[in-house]
């Protein structure tokens, strides 16, 4: 059974996504920045270490951890359902016009799989700031390896976008 999404969802789930990409991010940002004391964080890291984690840290002070941990439970529980629904609607709209491929279908989650990663990168990098100067061991470990699945999780979800405007491209361009 072939799933069906209407337009209004997909125009909606874009328009909110870029809203935020425009306006809410820079706007995070900026705040963050100033709140922090600096512009590095973990999140938006590709690979960095535990050690590097607890070095950002102690370099943020009380109040910067106080603000990181403010944002991690506040902004960063929104944007990740943001993007999710942006990049699930639109594989799965796009998904409709190409053949059915029982793997394709479970492609899906890739978007899914990449917003459970950002909630345990929170979750380990919230730890490690709340108990600073405590050495924070599996968590100060699990949550550079949780970023990194994030961000390749994102990147396949967008590269998918991507082959399937392609797959249906070279799909119109046979038929005629």
């Amino acid at each position: 059974m072939k799933t069906k999404i209407q337009w209004k969802w997909v125009i909606g789930a874009s328009v909110v996504f870029l809203i935020f990409l425009v306006f809410v991010l820079p706007q995070v940002s900026t705040y963050s920045s100033e709140a922090i004391g600096q512009s590095k964080s973990p999140d938006q890291s590709f690979l960095y270490s535990g050690l590097q984690l607890y070095q950002l840290a102690e370099s943020y002070g009380e109040a910067g951890r106080k603000t990181y941990i403010l944002l991690r439970w506040t902004f960063d529980l929104v944007w990740p359902v943001v993007y999710t629904l942006f990049l699930v609607v639109w594989t799965i709209k796009l998904g409709e016009y190409i053949p059915r491929n029982q793997r394709m279908s479970y492609l899906v989650f890739l978007p899914i799989i990449a917003a459970f990663f950002d909630l345990l990168e929170n979750i380990g990098a919230t730890i490690v700031m709340a108990r600073y100067p405590i050495q924070s061991g599996i968590s100060q470990t699990i949550t550079p390896v949780a970023t990194f699945i994030k961000w390749n999780m994102v990147l396949a979800s967008f590269l998918l976008l991507l082959f399937l405007m392609i797959k249906i491209l070279r799909i119109k361009i046979k038929k005629q």
